[in-house]
């Protein structure tokens, strides 16, 4: 998929560079592309082939660039897990989850359909500070929390702070698990893909809590992968 998108964008630019120098007639397609680079928007075209985004084109850009560039990592070495995956920079994270479930259930021969995704946040941010794989599922990165806060030092889910619109999460290690129910004080954080919410939900987190979890759930508190 990031193939075609990548050959998409390519051919569309180099036809509407033809087209500027007289050597195609302009049609509609590339008359509506060069709209959109003068609004700084996401050509229809590209977006058709691309992931959920609300971002502006120039954003949008570099966000594309960085998501190559794990996939380039990851091509490198194929057979090898990333120590921390950065989720938002797939095209469809909910696979990415399943096959992490299915490679557990198979090695400790589990059905699949019985096995939850079980979040632990760890203490550190930056997933430069992992060196080594999780021994138990995968690490990763990239989420944010929307509506409150996330307390690092005591891992708890609090109020958001003054001005505050997004709270980074940690890298969080995400492990396969037979769980019948969670814990009292436990708040299952919904995660979406943009702030749309809606139509691209991924997953549901477990964050602790002091507070009752139908307070965030009245706030409205959801994990957002790509922000603004």
């Amino acid at each position: 998929r990031m193939n075609s998108l990548v050959g998409e964008v390519v051919r569309s630019l180099v036809e509407l560079d033809l087209g500027f120098k007289g050597d195609l007639t302009v049609s509609d397609a590339m008359e509506e592309l060069a709209n959109s680079l003068y609004l700084d928007r996401v050509p229809k075209r590209w977006e058709l082939l691309a992931y959920p985004s609300q971002r502006s084109l120039s954003a949008w850009v570099a966000d594309l660039v960085n998501r190559i560039a794990q996939l380039n990592d990851w091509v490198a070495s194929p057979l090898d897990m990333p120590v921390v995956t950065w989720l938002p920079g797939l095209f469809n994270p909910p696979s990415f989850l399943t096959a992490v479930m299915q490679i557990v259930a198979q090695a400790q021969s589990l059905e699949l359909d019985k096995l939850t995704l079980v979040t632990d946040m760890t203490k550190k941010l930056a997933p430069e500070e992992f060196t080594a794989a999780a021994k138990d599922g995968t690490y990763i990165s990239g989420l944010y929390l929307e509506g409150g806060s996330w307390n690092l030092s005591a891992a708890l889910l609090e109020s958001s702070k003054p001005r505050e619109m997004f709270s980074p999460l940690p890298v969080i290690n995400i492990r396969p698990s037979i769980v019948d129910k969670f814990e009292p004080g436990t708040f299952l954080c919904p995660v979406y893909k943009t702030q749309q919410r809606g139509p691209t939900y991924v997953f549901s987190l477990q964050l602790k809590t002091k507070a009752d979890p139908g307070k965030w759930v009245l706030a409205g508190v959801v994990s957002i992968m790509d922000i603004l």
